[in-house]
Parts: C-alpha cells; structure tokens; sequence
C-alpha cells in the first residue's frame, strides 16, 4: 500500500475504521502487513458492549463504525477517537464527549489531543 501523507502523520500510524453489526468485525485502512486479528480481545468486547447498549437506545441500529489510530506493532494497535451509528437507511456521530465516555467504561482505549497542542 503505498502511502501518500508523510507529512501528516508518522508512517507507523494508520486511520482506520471498525465495523461490527452485533455479529462480525470488518476493518478497513490496515497497513499492509497489519491483520484483524491483532485487534485484542478486550476491544472486540468492548466493541459488543457498547452495540448492545446502543441496540436498545436506537431502535433500527444496523451496526456501529468506530474511527481510530491503528499503530503498527503496539500492543494495543487500535485507538478510538469517533463513533458512528448506522441506521436502516442513515446514520450519525455520537457527540464526542458520548463517545469517550461509551470507550472508557468499555475498555477501548481513546484518541484525545488537546487542543493546546494543536495549535503549536
């Protein structure tokens, strides 16, 4: 996979997306050499957890996206910084502070820079 954002950010770091439908996980954007399976267990639990909450607050939920950072050879190579719901035929973002809030008391590590640091 050829890589065009150098300058963006660090090459052992690449934006990804995980899906799960309540049933199944798809990954799409992993660096090649990176699998699926990588991806630790605590989060594929965290990842159920957090559909199921959502199931039941959002009749129609056909799956939940989560948007991260996947860094190549961590140990924990997945981190979250958005959530999206698909429903039957549209879907939308959490707010954020739902989001992390959803990603700490379900184990996945999130994604935060503040914004102090942005700006420098």
């Amino acid at each position: 996979m050829t890589q065009f954002n150098d300058y963006l950010y660090p090459m052992n770091e690449a934006h990804v997306r995980l899906h799960y439908d309540g049933d199944s996980f798809h990954l799409d954007g992993l660096p090649e050499g990176c699998e699926p399976e990588q991806l630790p267990e605590s989060f594929r639990r965290g990842m159920s957890a957090i559909y199921n909450l959502l199931e039941t607050l959002a009749p129609g939920l056909s799956c939940i996206s989560v948007l991260g950072v996947w860094f190549h050879r961590d140990p924990d190579p997945l981190v979250a910084f958005a959530l999206w719901l698909q429903m039957d035929s549209e879907g939308f973002y959490l707010p954020m502070a739902s989001s992390a809030s959803l990603f700490r008391e379900n184990g996945i590590p999130y994604f935060h820079k503040p914004l102090e640091s942005v700006l420098k």
